[in-house]
């Protein structure tokens, strides 16, 4: 497995364009403060060369971490049942999804804010 190196400002300029500025999990605009993703994870061989990256927002990134296309893929749909399920008024389970879920949010944020 070949050594990482950081990526030139042309590299980056090369993976930012590819996706038109827009963050290839999500589709919204990165800005500049965006992270170069690796299409084929490092672990599984994937190279660390322009054609292996991807732009993406951290937080996508993040979120996406090392999980193969099928696992996102279930992770999303899971995320979309879960919110129809917060989103349901007449529902007790959704009502504690979503406030287990904030839960979790705050308790994360406030590790972020310790680091």
């Amino acid at each position: 497995m070949l050594a990482r190196h950081p990526l030139t400002p042309t590299e980056r300029l090369a993976i930012h364009s590819k996706t038109d500025g827009r963050c290839h999990i999500c589709g919204g605009l990165v800005g500049e403060n965006w992270q170069a993703d690796h299409v084929l994870c490092h672990r599984d061989g994937g190279l660390h060369s322009v054609e292996n990256y991807l732009a993406s927002h951290a937080l996508c990134n993040n979120y996406r971490w090392d999980y193969s296309p099928e696992e996102f893929q279930w992770i999303l749909k899971i995320g979309v049942w879960a919110r129809t399920q917060m989103t349901n008024k007449n529902s007790r389970f959704g009502s504690e999804l979503a406030e287990r879920f904030f839960q979790y949010e705050v308790r994360r944020q406030n590790r972020r804010l310790r680091s």
